[in-house]
């Protein structure tokens, strides 16, 4: 007895990593100028790692800010390859590990120093990076765990880098304009 339904037993599966969605090429795209410009902030704190370090002191504070100078261009650049490869879940995730682990290179001067609400500017880039960053960080990384709106995802890793971005441009104008 032959089969209802005939079964063609040379048809190739597709494959499950053939070309990406076209969303997801502009998402990769996005990922990659976060992640090289984490990259180069990264790699522009790198050579603390390797010079006197005694400035920096002891204990778990010490600890936290040498695990962020050494663990930020490696995971920006393990961002980047995630990127490259069509894995936009780790990406998300590594730019997320990235904020995280900025937050815990603020937490012991935070300890030791308190908030700073002195001024409008303190005030609102404290709140950002102390509370809001964290938080923003743990939904990006929620959201790509459960491959669940990686757009917004991506947007929510992109905050606190272009918030970043915009306080190094502004500092560079304010040099350029008054000096140092």
């Amino acid at each position: 007895m032959s089969p209802a339904t005939p079964v063609i037993a040379d048809s190739p599966a597709p494959e499950p990593t053939s070309m990406p969605a076209p969303q997801m090429l502009g998402l990769r795209a996005v990922l990659i100028i976060l992640a090289l410009i984490e990259a180069g902030l990264g790699l522009s704190d790198a050579p603390t790692l390797f010079g006197d370090m005694s400035h920096i002191g002891s204990g778990i504070g010490a600890g936290l800010v040498k695990a962020h100078l050494a663990a930020h261009p490696v995971l920006a650049v393990a961002a980047i390859v995630f990127a490259a490869m069509g894995r936009v879940r780790h990406a998300i995730v590594a730019l997320g590990t990235i904020i995280i682990m900025a937050w815990l290179n603020d937490m012991p001067s935070v300890v030791a120093h308190g908030l700073e609400f002195r001024s409008a500017f303190g005030a609102v880039e404290t709140t950002a990076k102390v509370i809001a960053f964290p938080l923003i960080a743990a939904c990006a990384i929620a959201y790509a765990a459960h491959n669940e709106h990686l757009g917004r995802a991506t947007f929510l890793a992109a905050v606190p880098t272009l918030f970043n971005l915009v306080l190094l441009v502004g500092f560079a104008i304010g040099v350029m304009i008054y000096g140092f």
